[in-house]
């Protein structure tokens, strides 16, 4: 697929949240989401009747509740937004639970249109995608399919532009899974580029609490060496070896934003690793996202 192709991607469903956080550790929403994945196990099972006429009817029936919990719910919000300032409060707090905002969007209640949300999602991303020399610009949304393109990706990286994309799905899918699907221009594919199109799977970074502004760590995760940094308080991941040399970054090289080698060759940590000395070389990027005071990385 070229850089100027497009891709639609179809968001998940607003069902059940994955069982276990980046780490393995269980979610305190176990067991609302153990339930879920109950209830559309039983969905399943209903539509496989043999009998049209049971089948119907446990749908309907199934309807029936699910409408009337629906108008309850709703009966729920017009309460809070009465209350003034103080059920402002209380809206708030239930926009960013997790298990509130999904049956929500089940019903067809969240208060704040799919517009807005995209909006919001995209102003969200914008600082880490313009720190990796990037950025996003929307340019329609129509019939609840938006149209997006990537714009300044380091076009010797096709893996940076991927990481782009990794950063903006990630966006969109927690603030827009009402969203039908999007279109992405401006994605580049390569046949070695270790980063997925389908979602990836990410892997929690202790430890980091301690980095320091302008700050670097080695870490292995699954077997790749990884170099983190943090400038103007944002992390970056980087394989942990020179293009240029083949050595590995010492703890502590970042000199000015860039990461310096033993031997002396300077990368651009703030825009996708691009060599100061030689534009040939780039580092390798890793997506890297830095959510709720959690580091979190996808290296296959």
């Amino acid at each position: 697929m070229s850089p100027d192709s497009a891709t639609l991607i179809q968001p998940p469903s607003a069902g059940p949240a994955p069982l276990h956080n980046g780490n393995g550790a269980p979610k305190p929403l176990d067991e609302s989401n153990q339930q879920g994945h109950r209830i559309q196990e039983l969905i399943e099972q209903i539509d496989a009747l043999p009998d049209l006429d049971a089948r119907a009817l446990v749908q309907e029936c199934l309807q029936s509740v699910l409408a009337l919990h629906g108008q309850g719910l709703a009966r729920v919000l017009q309460l809070v937004q009465d209350a003034g300032a103080e059920g402002q409060k209380i809206l708030d707090q239930f926009l960013h639970d997790e298990a509130v905002r999904s049956l929500l969007f089940i019903h067809g209640l969240h208060p704040v249109d799919l517009a807005t949300r995209l909006d919001q999602a995209l102003s969200k991303v914008r600082p880490y995608m313009e720190s990796h020399g990037g950025n996003v610009e929307l340019i329609s949304l129509e019939n609840d399919v938006a149209r997006l393109r990537l714009q300044g990706a380091c076009k010797t990286c096709p893996s940076s532009t991927v990481t782009m994309e990794l950063a903006v799905r990630r966006a969109i899918e927690e603030a827009c899974p009402d969203l039908m699907g999007f279109e992405l221009e401006g994605v580049a594919e390569t046949a070695d580029s270790h980063v997925p199109h389908a979602a990836p799977a990410w892997t929690t970074v202790d430890g980091l609490g301690h980095l320091n502004n302008c700050d670097t760590t080695a870490v292995e995760l699954n077997g790749v060496s990884l170099i983190i940094c943090k400038v103007n308080e944002t992390f970056y991941a980087y394989r942990n070896l020179c293009p240029a040399c083949g050595v590995s970054f010492a703890p502590g090289g970042l000199d000015e934003g860039c990461l310096k080698c033993p031997l002396g060759h300077r990368f651009d940590a703030q825009h996708a690793g691009k060599c100061i000395d030689n534009e040939t070389f780039h580092l390798d990027p890793f997506p890297l996202l830095a959510q709720n005071g959690q580091v979190k990385v996808w290296v296959g």
